[in-house]
C-alpha cells in the first residue's frame, strides 16, 4: 500500500474498521463474498441458510457498511 495515495489509504482503514466492527455473521458473509469469490449459493451453503437469506442479509450488510462511510 506505501504507493497508493493516502487518500486511497485511508478509504482502505476506514473500510477495515468498518468490517471489523460488523457481528461475526455479517462479518463472515462480506468476507466470503468479497475476499473469497463466493457465491451467494456458496455462503449459504456454509451458513446453513438459503441463498435468499444470504442474498438479504447481504443487502442490509452493505446499506450499513455505505451510511457508515457518508
Amino acid at each position: 500500500y506505501i504507493d497508493k495515495p493516502l487518500e486511497k489509504q485511508m478509504d482502505y482503514f476506514l473500510l477495515f474498521n468498518i468490517i471489523k466492527g460488523l457481528n461475526n455473521r455479517d462479518k463472515k458473509i462480506i468476507m466470503l463474498r468479497y475476499f473469497r469469490d463466493k457465491t451467494q449459493s456458496e455462503v449459504a451453503q456454509m451458513l446453513n441458510v438459503s441463498q435468499v437469506q444470504v442474498s438479504r442479509l447481504e443487502n442490509k450488510i452493505l446499506q450499513k457498511i455505505k451510511k457508515q462511510l457518508n
